[in-house]
């Protein structure tokens, strides 16, 4: 596996941890739920998406970043953006920016989706919840804040795998 400095396996298993808690939890639902992520469809081909090159990959997932990418979201700076492929098929988003944005790119989320819930009580924990799609926002560490897409039906066939 190739190093990228993130983690990404540890990020994809506490992903997953969330995906489930939130599952039960029963969140609201986004207004209008994401079909993809920055302009990626859910279940795309890596080959349909230009500028891809690989940083990590285990066995049938794969993570991505995008040459020459415009590195922002809603008027803010993004420090990183991984996609995620299973099987070949893009299921996961994730962008890494300053934690000093998180109350600006609550904002922008919630105009887009509506009200967040919080997860397990803690306001630094949000999610935007529909049938298919749930969109995270969540520290990562003391500095840097960690935005995911997930598309549900692709992370569950990730999660029965394991």
């Amino acid at each position: 596996m190739k190093s990228t400095g993130i983690r990404p396996f540890g990020i994809l298993g506490l992903m997953a941890a969330a995906f489930f808690a939130l599952t039960l939890y029963g969140c609201s639902k986004p207004v209008h739920p994401p079909e993809g992520f920055r302009g990626i469809k859910w279940g795309a081909k890596t080959s349909s998406v230009p500028g891809l090159h690989q940083v990590a990959g285990k066995g049938d997932l794969q993570l991505y970043e995008k040459t020459g990418e415009v590195l922002t979201m809603g008027g803010i700076k993004l420090n990183r953006v991984i996609y995620a492929f299973y099987k070949d098929q893009f299921y996961m988003g994730m962008a890494y920016f300053s934690a000093d944005d998180f109350m600006r790119m609550e904002a922008v989320l919630t105009e887009r989706f509506g009200k967040p819930s919080e997860v397990d009580n803690n306001p630094n924990t949000l999610i935007w919840d529909s049938n298919n799609v749930s969109v995270l926002l969540t520290p990562e560490g003391l500095h840097q804040t960690r935005l995911v897409y997930m598309y549900k039906p692709i992370q569950l066939e990730v999660e029965l795998k394991k």
